[in-house]
């Protein structure tokens, strides 16, 4: 596990790399003659992811930011910086090839099958940067309402309304990315038929290229989307009560395995939790939510015999 102050400093890092590249991109862009449409209006997408990293390091600045050290935090940054270097490589490449040209997008209309193919991966790009601006957005603003959730100071109603209100934004967020999936799917089925169909040799090269990179433009759809159902998962889990949630437990070959509270205080009494998608195969046990008296027992004969310790 990496520790809290080095997590920090590496979001830190790539955040601030990140940044600066999205500098570097929304000048270089701004410095081609004719540019068309399709690329200056990435100047825009480029323009509204800054902010929001600007706002990840402001808060990673706050005493209480460790909220907000999550792998989706670092995961999304990490991945506009791949989706950053994958469009830089083929930006240098067009802008290399237009030196024989007058303008630099001559060539856009001198070669059809070659400008769908850039099109195309200047739409990638611009869906790349927006599904990374929304799920930096959702684990920000979720980590600020559930923040807020948990001050005693706010009254229940007002507690209520904020979780209610996150939880329609979340729904509605993850609505979107489902039907951003579904074009998603659809035009890689096409490009599919099209590679197999394609006779001429560069063009099948550049359609293949261009299928690896909707490709991972599904990837960081789905990033999105899983961000969105866990931000609502720990949204409902707050907004009823729910302190402990335990999922995705397994036993298996005559294994045994405890999930629930276990070697706790009276406290515990307090406690609700979400146990959920447990598995046993191969005669293995599985004991889910403990209860608080077998718990007190189990400490009782503990110890009684001297055990310090749980075996199980």
């Amino acid at each position: 596990m990496i520790e809290p102050v080095g997590f920090t400093a590496s979001v830190v890092g790539i955040t601030t790399a990140a940044i600066g590249s999205i500098k570097f991109l929304y000048t270089t862009i701004g410095d081609i003659k004719d540019v068309p449409t399709t690329l200056r209006n990435i100047k825009s997408d480029l323009k509204a992811l800054e902010p929001v990293l600007q706002k990840l390091l402001t808060e990673l600045e706050r005493e209480d930011s460790q909220v907000l050290l999550t792998n989706t935090i670092k995961g999304a940054v990490e991945n506009y910086n791949s989706a950053y270097s994958t469009f830089k490589e083929r930006l240098d490449h067009w802008i290399r090839h237009a030196t024989k040209y007058k303008t630099f997008w001559a060539e856009w209309t001198d070669r059809v099958r070659v400008g769908i193919f850039e099109q195309g991966t200047i739409n990638v790009f611009k869906g790349r940067l927006n599904d990374y601006k929304s799920t930096l957005n959702i684990a920000l603003s979720t980590s600020s309402v559930l923040t807020v959730a948990r001050q005693e100071s706010i009254i229940k109603e007002v507690k209520d309304s904020i979780l209610k209100g996150n939880k329609e934004l979340l729904n509605r967020e993850k609505d979107r990315a489902d039907r951003e999936l579904a074009a998603i799917e659809s035009s890689l089925q096409q490009l599919s038929v099209s590679i197999r169909d394609e006779v001429n040799k560069e063009s099948k090269q550049n359609l293949e290229q261009l299928l690896e990179e909707i490709q991972e433009e599904k990837a960081s759809n789905e990033f999105f989307r899983k961000t969105c159902e866990e931000a609502l998962l720990k949204t409902k889990n707050i907004h009823n009560r729910i302190e402990q949630e335990i999922k995705n437990t397994k036993a298996d070959n005559n294994s045994k395995a405890v999930a629930g509270l276990i070697n706790t205080s009276g406290e515990a009494r307090n406690i609700k939790q979400n146990i959920s998608d447990t598995d046993t195969k191969g005669g293995a046990l599985q004991a889910l939510e403990l209860s608080i008296v077998w718990t007190f027992r189990f400490q009782a004969q503990r110890m009684n015999s001297g055990d310090s310790g749980l075996t199980i």
